[in-house]
């Protein structure tokens, strides 16, 4: 495969979403793990119109990492004016316009020449100042095919370095991407750059194939922090790219302290069955997967904690007793605490027959270890707690 490049939207696109607010230095702090992962670019706002990214780039110039800023404008030369006027330092910008049909009619109310001449004029005027340029085609998802050919090459000829293609409303399904991205490759003299939002929870498997496809650099956001349905997965997206396509540039070591760190501070807490940095990925309660975990983790663990940073628990750890549990379970759990017992005793078939009961009931939450042995001490010392066995008894 061609080599990747990622560029990371959770400064950006990710401070889209409703609700997410970083302080200025949670923002210096992303950025920084970012970078030790080795992120490529790390995509900001206009420091001309965002107070807080004037001052975040500041911060960013100080620490050095002037060079992986993509600084995000409008498809418009007064935009790049305002942010060249700040003094900061920069090395890339990313120019925006809408192309789809409906975008130009309704909102710009331009013509397809005046978006092309609008951002031709940017890109020139970015050229001229040294910067790195990526053109941005909103909506190009639903973008007449040969205007959205006729569009990159006339900003290639200005001189952008890559067009970004933009799933903007997370609307397609992988295989399309697929044929999308290779169809453009072939058309166009310029690098492909795929950003892809998650609403119909296709954008992993999107980015993936557009990858596939050709396209050199992917977007991601960490958390899947982003507008409306959230952005591609930065942990999934790295993860994926290291265990499927051989991809050794990036630090998928420290992904999970970046993801805790970004939980933290955007007040998000992701269900424990995400993806690649979700506690229950690493836990197991039915008993048909505990039994197999116990005799070798590796049969239901794909995703291995220290690959992605985290500390790798005990056995005992990863054993969650619960409704679906099995005797394995039971019999390990028990063992762990100095008891020995046959998972053939008919102690095991009482303790499991009270914690189904209690899920008959209504209980929400797993049985501690402790309140196993409890049980375990209950049934061993003869005293009878009958469990109910049909409806009759309720």
């Amino acid at each position: 495969m061609h080599e990747v490049h990622i560029c990371d939207t959770t400064l950006r696109d990710g401070r889209q979403m409703p609700g997410v607010y970083f302080t200025l230095y949670e923002c210096v702090e992303i950025a920084s793990k970012l970078d030790e992962i080795g992120i490529d670019q790390i995509e900001v706002f206009c420091p001309g119109y965002v107070l807080k990214d004037y001052f975040l780039i500041r911060e960013l110039n100080k620490i050095g990492l002037d060079d992986k800023l993509l600084v995000w404008h409008r498809g418009l030369k007064v935009d790049l004016e305002k942010s060249i006027n700040t003094k900061l330092k920069f090395g890339a910008v990313a120019l925006s316009i809408a192309t789809e049909k409906h975008h130009r009619e309704q909102k710009l109310q331009m013509s397809k020449e005046q978006i092309i001449e609008n951002m031709c004029e940017a890109v020139s005027f970015a050229k001229d100042h040294g910067l790195y340029v990526s053109v941005n085609a909103e909506k190009s998802v639903g973008t007449e095919p040969q205007y959205l050919i006729d569009f990159a090459n006339a900003v290639t000829e200005a001189g952008a370095n890559r067009i970004r293609y933009c799933d903007t409303l997370g609307e397609l399904i992988p295989h399309e991407t697929y044929d999308i991205i290779s169809k453009l490759a072939k058309k166009i003299k310029v690098d492909i750059e795929f950003h892809g939002h998650d609403d119909m929870g296709m954008g992993v498997g999107n980015t993936l194939e557009a990858f596939r496809a050709g396209a050199k650099w992917l977007d991601t956001s960490v958390c899947r922090l982003g507008e409306r349905g959230g952005f591609t997965s930065l942990e999934q997206l790295l993860y994926n790219l290291y265990k499927h396509y051989n991809v050794q540039k990036y630090d998928v070591s420290k992904i999970a302290e970046l993801a805790a760190f970004v939980q933290n501070v955007s007040g998000m807490d992701p269900p424990p069955n995400t993806p690649i940095t979700g506690l229950n990925i690493y836990r197991h309660e039915s008993g048909i997967h505990a039994h197999g975990v116990l005799r070798d983790v590796n049969l239901y663990e794909k995703v291995r904690a220290a690959e992605v940073g985290i500390k790798e628990g005990s056995m005992r750890d990863k054993i969650v007793i619960g409704e679906t549990t099995g005797r394995e379970s039971i019999v390990y759990i028990l063992k762990e605490f100095g008891i020995e017992i046959d998972k053939t005793n008919p102690i095991i078939g009482k303790i499991l027959n009270k914690i189904q009961e209690q899920y008959l009931f209504g209980r929400k939450t797993s049985v501690t270890h402790e309140e196993l042995v409890e049980l375990y001490q209950i049934f061993s010392t003869k005293n009878k707690i009958k469990p109910v066995t049909t409806i009759a008894e309720f």
